[in-house]
């Protein structure tokens, strides 16, 4: 019986890890996908803002919080797309250690702008 308890206590420890994550971030004519987890970085996100703003994307993350590391703590995000789409979500550290929340903005797709929790596919 100790032992089971064992087991299913480290099962338990490994189940919690935050998964790796990292921040994805695709951007083509007419096409960006952001993904970010709490790997991304708030310098990433600036880097990420300003290569949006030349495909007339605007990203404000302004109200997140950040660690004293830089990483991601409560996502706030809010954008708007060329054709006007605007969107915005929030995620906490404990969703950002286990999903990818962000957007994806496609011209020619259907939807053509969603905004959230986005699959790791």
């Amino acid at each position: 019986m100790k032992h089971l308890f064992i087991l299913l206590f480290a099962i338990s420890l490994v189940a919690c890890n935050p998964k790796s994550l990292p921040t994805v971030f695709v951007q083509k004519d007419n096409y960006a996908l952001l993904k970010v987890s709490h790997e991304t970085s708030k310098d990433e996100l600036q880097r990420i803002k300003e290569q949006l703003e030349n495909q007339d994307i605007t990203m404000d993350y302004s109200s997140s919080s950040f660690f004293d590391n830089g990483r991601l703590q409560i996502l706030k995000l809010l954008v708007t797309t060329p054709a006007g789409h605007t969107g915005q979500t929030t995620a906490d550290i404990v969703n950002l250690q286990f999903r990818y929340y962000g957007f994806k903005y496609d011209k020619d797709g259907a939807p053509v702008f969603k905004i959230g929790e986005i699959q790791e596919d």
